[in-house]
């Protein structure tokens, strides 16, 4: 099954997950943003959504909204206490949102990939696109095993980009080199070539792709490793900046649903979406 066909599955399969309920979710709102609302008035078909944010969203009408000084920490409260079954960070501060919910539960996320589509229409996750993640070999496993299990529980057979910052032809001219810029480029592409070692072991498709992210895209690759947390939320922001959409971006490993985003978004239909889905998936036990 190539790229495409695998994401037209996935896709069915959210589509299918709708039908099962209505939930309700909670929204964290800065400002009362017009983009944003019109895609929430239009994430309403698939969700019952609760705004949360400051007195700058009094007024709003059509959603229940809650008013909080402190929106970061009332949506995560929301969350920690089961009054809604799961939550989109959306538009207040992600750091302290989350910051709070681990507080309040003692859960951390295990790691959180983002689902993109490029504006060619091409689907493929990447992980880890957060700053503080992906700094060494061993976590970059870890986060490549666990995304490539996620993503095969939705029926994609994962195919595997991992990332470096040497070309295929530098590294063996350059390879003796240990110090400075050099060394530290030639470290990346030694730890991409141990990364793709294990996860063949494991079974997985997976390919050391040097710096060649569109021939990796093109040639069906569905989870992109980046060389680290910060080039990965790089690569993010690129790809909306030329036009691309974040479909998904969810913290996994706890135990309620909670899903993240880009701060410059304006569309979250498909992040409203996919919340139900994975809210009526765990209530279905699938």
């Amino acid at each position: 099954m190539d790229n495409k066909s695998a994401f037209q599955v996935f896709n069915q399969k959210v589509e299918e997950l709708l039908k099962l309920g209505k939930p309700k979710i909670a929204f964290g709102l800065q400002s009362p943003d017009e983009e944003v609302l019109k895609s929430l008035r239009d994430g309403q078909k698939y969700a019952d959504i609760m705004l949360v944010g400051h007195d700058a969203i009094k007024g709003i009408s059509g959603f229940e909204v809650v008013i909080d000084k402190n929106p970061e920490e009332k949506l995560a409260s929301i969350l920690a206490s089961d009054a809604v079954d799961g939550i989109i960070r959306g538009t207040i501060d992600d750091f302290k949102t989350y910051e709070t919910y681990e507080k309040l539960t003692g859960e951390k996320y295990t790691f959180g990939p983002g689902l993109l589509e490029d504006p060619f229409g091409r689907q493929f996750f990447i992980s880890s696109a957060s700053n503080p993640e992906g700094w060494d070999k061993e976590e970059r496993l870890r986060i490549s095993r666990g995304v490539a299990e996620f993503i095969k529980a939705w029926g994609i057979e994962p195919k595997i980009a991992v990332f470096t910052g040497e070309r295929h032809d530098t590294y063996p001219r350059r390879k003796h080199i240990r110090d400075g810029v050099v060394g530290i480029l030639n470290k990346t592409y030694e730890d991409a070539e141990w990364i793709v070692e294990q996860l063949k072991k494991d079974g997985y498709n997976a390919k050391n792709w040097s710096i060649d992210l569109n021939p990796a895209v093109e040639d069906g690759c569905n989870l992109l490793i980046p060389v680290n947390g910060m080039v990965g939320n790089q690569m993010f922001r690129v790809l909306l900046f030329c036009g691309g959409k974040v479909l998904s971006a969810t913290r996994l490993g706890l135990s309620r649903c909670y899903e993240d985003n880009s701060r410059t978004e304006k569309d979250f239909v498909f992040h409203v979406k996919w919340l139900v889905a994975m809210i009526n998936k765990k209530k279905a036990g699938r």
